[in-house]
């Protein structure tokens, strides 16, 4: 990746303003720099040959310590901007991230796995913090101050700017030859943690069938090894990153060393003056370390360099059409489709159709296209081949030209697996229905067989820890009660009567029925048979098998 990437400024608003403001405070930086040498060189070199007291150069030395307070409030400015500037951006990055993720649906998952897309929207993206809080200002602090210190000496003493001259690219060269290796190691280490993420949410998602089979156990020998891998990877990564410290340091000090030999001697000669060199030997060192100091930062933002480009694969992807926009939809047609996954066989969905006022059933083994049919219909997944079609009021449109957050606002979606974020009954619910009272949340509650007695807190109970104080079947209910609760055109239920009792089932099936006579289309995803008593057309997703 190039040190700044244009496409950050495209998809990071907060950064054109970050890289404007870190510019001034560069600038100002350099001529503070430049003007405390001068007075710390020219106080001394009072204080020597002219033989002057601390009261004649007052006013210097009160200049001098404002200049030092200067470069203090210049530093501290530029952490301060920094650190927030970087929350900024990468709160920005995330969120176009997920949009742009929900947008492509399945294809960043069946890409980098669902525990790497959750490492790099997280993790990865938090490890942008050194790149943009760090590297990012110092580059700019790098490209401005030496150049401005360098331009000083050089019109000070010609000699010491050839010596600056020839020796500055040494540190830049060294930087990239090192920063070659680190690049590679990272992504290494990188991988290395794509592949213990996924290995642990894989062993947490079996875990209860690995328990009843006693093969628990092996499992913690073999994360142990995944995990060795990542501690070798990343020791790795320090050792290049310690050697490129020793490295530079010696180069910069070598450096400077060389600068100092050259005027300590013409000192002795006659060939300069006092506060000349003095100042020279003063200020030298800013000419080096702030781009020791981009190299040193490029290792601590070595990791998010690595997530960037993974970021930037799924940013540049083209934006779905914004597409045409629906008003009621009658019926949804779909002709035979297939769907091309990599490295698994292509599913195959039979052709079917859903009706207002009709319940249409999906029945089939796991894995036969249930569950691909609905992401089709949410745009989450795109046919490699067939077509499905909306019925509406103004004609037959086909599913690719429809504005799909317009149609996503039309659906509600009960997953298979549902999952909540952090928050309280009360406001899971009013995520699908931000309006509702109280009252409608204890009644559309009711009205999937849960008693809100039966909740610890009622609708202050807390959802989305670790520690859930409610059943699976109770979280399922809850789950359904939000998809129930929202306005919708188009109702999706995928398995809705998994873990719950066969009362509830039974008045989960009076529910759909009522939906569905409410002109609601009503697509049930399904393995028990007993709910197609209320199906008015069931479509058997082993058809084509």
């Amino acid at each position: 990746m190039r040190p700044i990437d244009p496409r950050l400024l495209r998809y990071s608003r907060s950064s054109r303003g970050f890289i404007f403001t870190t510019v001034v405070l560069a600038v100002l930086s350099a001529a503070a720099t430049i003007a405390q040498a001068w007075l710390l060189a020219s106080v001394i070199t009072r204080f020597f040959t002219s033989q002057q007291s601390f009261s004649e150069n007052k006013n210097a030395i009160i200049y001098l310590a404002l200049v030092f307070a200067l470069r203090a409030i210049l530093a501290f400015a530029i952490d301060r901007i920094s650190a927030s500037a970087s929350s900024r951006m990468r709160n920005e990055l995330r969120r176009h991230v997920v949009v742009k993720t929900l947008d492509s649906g399945a294809r960043d998952v069946q890409e980098l796995g669902t525990a790497g897309l959750s490492v790099l929207i997280t993790k990865g993206i938090s490890d942008l913090d050194g790149y943009f809080s760090k590297f990012l200002p110092q580059l700019f602090i790098a490209s401005i101050v030496p150049a401005a210190v360098g331009i000083t000496i050089a019109t000070q003493d010609w000699q010491a700017g050839l010596i600056v001259l020839a020796t500055i690219p040494l540190i830049p060269i060294f930087g990239i030859l090192i920063g070659r290796f680190t690049a590679s190691a990272t992504e290494k280490k990188w991988r290395s943690l794509g592949i213990l993420s996924t290995y642990f949410l894989d062993l947490l998602s079996g875990l209860t069938t690995l328990k009843v089979y006693g093969r628990h156990k092996i499992q913690s020998t073999k994360l142990k090894e995944v995990g060795d891998a990542y501690r070798k990877e990343t020791m790795g990564v320090l050792r290049v990153s310690f050697l490129s410290s020793l490295a530079l340091e010696l180069v910069a000090t070598l450096s400077v060393a060389l600068l100092a030999v050259s005027i300590g001697l013409r000192l002795v000669d006659g060939n300069i003056g006092l506060q000349t060199g003095l100042f020279i030997l003063v200020i030298a060192p800013e000419v080096y370390w702030p781009i020791r100091q981009v190299a040193g930062y490029f290792h601590a933002a070595a990791d998010g360099l690595v997530a960037f480009e993974k970021l930037f694969a799924i940013l540049d992807r083209p934006v779905v059409n914004v597409g045409r926009k629906i008003e009621k939809i009658s019926a949804i047609t779909w002709s035979e489709i297939s769907v091309e996954y990599p490295d698994r066989t292509a599913v195959h969905i039979p052709s079917g159709q859903i009706s207002a006022g009709s319940i249409h059933v999906l029945v089939g083994p796991s894995g036969s296209g249930k569950s691909t049919l609905a992401n089709i219909l949410l745009g989450f997944i795109k046919p490699t081949s067939g077509e499905v079609i909306l019925s509406t009021v103004n004609g037959d449109i086909s599913h690719g030209e429809v504005n799909i957050e317009e149609l996503r606002n039309q659906i509600s979606w009960l997953p298979q697996e549902p999952k909540f974020p952090i928050g309280t009954v009360a406001q899971i619910l009013r995520h699908a229905k931000p309006e509702a009272t109280d009252f409608e949340l204890i009644e559309v509650l009711a009205k999937v067989h849960l008693d809100i007695v039966d909740l610890p807190s009622g609708l202050r109970t807390p959802l989305g820890t670790l520690k859930q104080p409610l059943s699976i079947g109770q979280l399922r209910k809850i789950a359904l009660a939000r998809a129930l609760l929202k306005d919708c055109q188009l109702l999706i239920l995928d398995e809705p009567t998994a873990s719950v009792d066969d009362v509830s089932e039974s008045v989960i099936s009076q529910i759909l029925e009522e939906k569905a006579k409410a002109g609601v289309l009503v697509l049930l995803i399904t393995h028990r048979l007993q709910m197609l008593s209320g199906a008015s057309n069931v479509t058997d997703m082993a058809k084509l098998k």
